[in-house]
């Protein structure tokens, strides 16, 4: 049992780290935008869950909530659940609705959050973007009827009815296919003709502008499917770890997956499968023998450090990432050979 937990616990967390760092290297590694807002984006999911599981079941079954949300969450979370135990479709439904939800509301406040990129520079957006970032877990961690502010809010279990372990192996299939699901959007993004211009506007804002391009609406859609992942992410992460807290959504979250993202490698789609793997291999290696180290200072910092380590040896061996990205072909192969095969003979003929 302690090994199906403890997969299911690794394969989670990668599935949420994977689509965080695909949505964010979308947004940074081909689009140019530095969206330290990830973590906003992240609570979004997770505050939606928080904030509607546990009402949208009350609803559902006719339940009258009374009291306080901030004290008696939990206690309603585990009654839906009990309910939910005897009606898989009150499970379903809930994680479904809560899903479109925090879909939406993600996307909404990622073209809101579009607009400033549109005048300015990198740095500054950065700067604006975290104080966006720190202003929506301030205001859930002050805002009691939210999601319980300091206290956290209870999150329905909408796979009560399974039972365990396969409670446990379903939620494990869940987040690797909506992971997986999530990663192929990207991909096939990241390839199309879409994916390069977002390259090229990276690259060269003017240039592309000049060629017809739309820079604010590219923009605006990089951050709205940007962060439309990033609030699925949250939306596992909450039911995964059944409670939601305001705390658990600061700015470190966000450094976080740009490590992940700048390790993986920026630009390339394969990154965000690379850079999560390399992150939780440390971590979870850290976590083993943390505890039976002998050291100067709190072990807890230890992960700091060696993550710190890491990051220093790949910007200097590798500054492209591990799988750095890889030049746009323009050109069909046909021609490239055909162009290859006229300069040799021109070549020889010169000779």
């Amino acid at each position: 049992m302690d090994v199906v937990f403890f997969v299911l616990d690794l394969a989670v967390l990668y599935s949420v780290y994977v689509i965080l760092a695909s949505s964010l290297n979308l947004e940074y590694g081909e689009a140019g935008l530095p969206n330290f807002a990830k973590a906003a984006f992240f609570a979004i999911g997770a505050f939606s869950v928080g904030a509607l599981s546990v009402r949208l079941g009350a609803v559902f079954l006719d339940m009258a909530l009374e009291g306080d949300f901030k004290l008696n969450s939990l206690r309603w979370a585990m009654s839906v659940s009990q309910s939910v135990a005897r009606n898989p479709f009150l499970g379903l439904g809930i994680f479904i609705a809560t899903l479109i939800v925090a879909v939406l509301v993600g996307s909404v406040l990622g073209v809101l959050a579009s607009y400033p990129a549109l005048r300015l520079r990198e740095d500054y957006l950065g700067m604006l973007l975290i104080a966006f970032s720190e202003t929506i877990r301030i205001v859930a961690r002050n805002y009691d009827p939210l999601v319980g502010g300091t206290f956290g809010a209870g999150v329905v279990d909408f796979l009560a009815w399974a039972g365990s372990p396969l409670r446990e192996i379903l939620l494990l299939f869940l987040s690797v296919v909506v992971a997986a699901i999530i990663w192929l959007v990207y991909y096939r993004l990241s390839t199309s003709p879409f994916g390069r211009t977002l390259r090229a506007m990276r690259d060269n804002e003017l240039a592309t502008e000049s060629l017809g391009r739309n820079i604010v609406k590219l923009r605006m859609m990089a951050m709205m499917i940007g962060s439309a992942m990033a609030s699925v992410a949250g939306v596992l992460y909450a039911y995964y770890v059944g409670t939601v807290n305001p705390d658990d959504f600061t700015t470190s979250k966000t450094f976080l997956i740009t490590l992940m993202v700048i390790i993986g490698g920026s630009g390339n789609p394969y990154g965000p499968l690379v850079g999560p793997a390399v992150y939780l291999a440390f971590d979870r290696l850290i976590q083993f023998t943390k505890q039976r180290l002998i050291l100067p200072f709190d072990p807890n910092y230890l992960s700091y450090i060696v993550l710190g380590v890491v990051l220093i040896i790949v910007v200097d061996r590798h500054p492209g990432g591990i799988v750095p990205e890889k030049p746009t072909l323009t050109l069909p192969r046909e021609l490239r050979s055909l162009l290859r095969q006229r300069r040799v003979e021109e070549t020889w003929n010169r000779q």
